[in-house]
């Protein structure tokens, strides 16, 4: 029965990065400890190793499962992540955590019993911005990924906006963080050596003189698919219209010949941006620092974001942004041969030895 699913194994367009990958090395002969492959054929999105020793691993979507669950959680959680990480003297946005009405009803049931009542609700993020951090703030989901729900906001208005969104959306709970005005960096860390560094920059359109802004949005829309990224932009993304109507414009303004305009605020790659490699400009001192935050975590592999001044001098200014548990490299690596190449090498080496479980 293995011995089929290892020898009907195909790779399959639709099929997430992570798995194309996976069978790719395989078939290649670069896996050389896993004895077999099993993949859910229809979707592709799950799948079971086996390696020579009689060692059994899972994966499902992007997660390498070589980090311990309770710290995944913990990491997927911004507010945890925020608070250990300052309890660790580590630098971070100054921002708190707050509750969505339903999700205060939910837990009062439990916590009202015991007289606790001390919740950080919605209707406080306006005094705590005007009294904390200032506008503009950002404000996320505290459990989310890839950007997805990540609002800049510059007035109490824009904050209302995302928090009827997010209500509608049924999120339980937000974040609100300051402004933190140094580049975006993603160092990824794997059991205790740094991997890959790069510079994330947001998605930036360019005009012609000729096209409007729905006309880039298609063009730029079509260089995503030529180049295998899995990126949609969704003109009807409340994000873009507030951007346009900050600039005064709407998708059928024509930018000037050499023009400019930001998409989104914030720099994912899976937001559309463009990874710029940094590798050999990180200084050691960024390095171990990053080295020391996966330890200090208890995670083997891990995408740290790093706001920094500049990454080449250790005495800059930083703020550690996020803590990613389970990283994605399908947009980084579809970046550039070189990126493609790291990419290769961090899957050998997760999925090809144990020493990793």
């Amino acid at each position: 029965m293995t011995t089929t699913a290892t020898s009907s194994l195909q790779v399959k367009s639709h099929y997430p990065f992570i798995t194309r990958l996976l069978i790719e090395l395989y078939q290649a002969g670069e896996l050389p400890d896993v004895a077999h492959i099993d993949v859910e054929p229809t979707y592709g999105y799950a799948g079971r190793l086996v390696h020579r020793d009689g060692t059994v691993r899972f994966f499902r979507g992007k997660s390498f499962n070589i980090n311990r669950s309770s710290s995944s959680e913990i990491a997927k959680d911004k507010g945890y992540t925020k608070y250990f990480l300052q309890q660790l003297g580590y630098r971070t946005p100054r921002g708190k955590v707050f509750l969505l009405p339903e999700f205060v009803a939910c837990i009062d049931q439990m916590l009202g019993r015991h007289g606790f009542s001390n919740y950080a609700t919605v209707d406080q993020i306006f005094s705590y911005v005007t009294q904390e951090i200032a506008y503009p703030c950002y404000i996320k989901p505290n459990r989310g990924a890839q950007g997805r729900g990540v609002n800049k906001c510059y007035t109490d208005k824009d904050v209302a906006e995302v928090v009827t969104h997010y209500h509608q959306e049924q999120l339980t709970t937000l974040i609100v963080e300051e402004a933190v005005p140094w580049p975006d960096y993603r160092v990824v860390v794997l059991k205790g050596q740094v991997i890959s560094c790069y510079l994330r920059k947001p998605l930036v359109i360019t005009g012609d003189g000729r096209a409007t802004i729905r006309e880039l949005f298609a063009i730029r829309q079509a260089v995503f698919v030529e180049r295998q990224r899995n990126i949609i932009l969704h003109l009807d993304d409340v994000r873009i219209q507030r951007r346009l109507a900050r600039h005064n414009y709407t998708f059928d303004t024509v930018l000037a010949d050499g023009q400019t305009f930001q998409v989104y605020e914030a720099s994912n790659l899976s937001l559309g941006g463009e990874a710029e490699d940094m590798h050999h400009r990180i200084h050691d001192h960024w390095k171990e620092l990053c080295r020391r935050i996966s330890q200090d975590m208890d995670l083997l592999l891990c995408g740290i974001d790093l706001a920094c001044a500049d990454i080449s001098d250790p005495s800059s200014d930083y703020s550690i942004l996020e803590v990613n548990a389970s990283p994605g490299f399908d947009n980084y690596a579809a970046s550039g041969d070189e990126q493609a190449r790291i990419v290769r090498n961090l899957y050998r080496l997760v999925y090809g030895e144990t020493i990793f479980l």
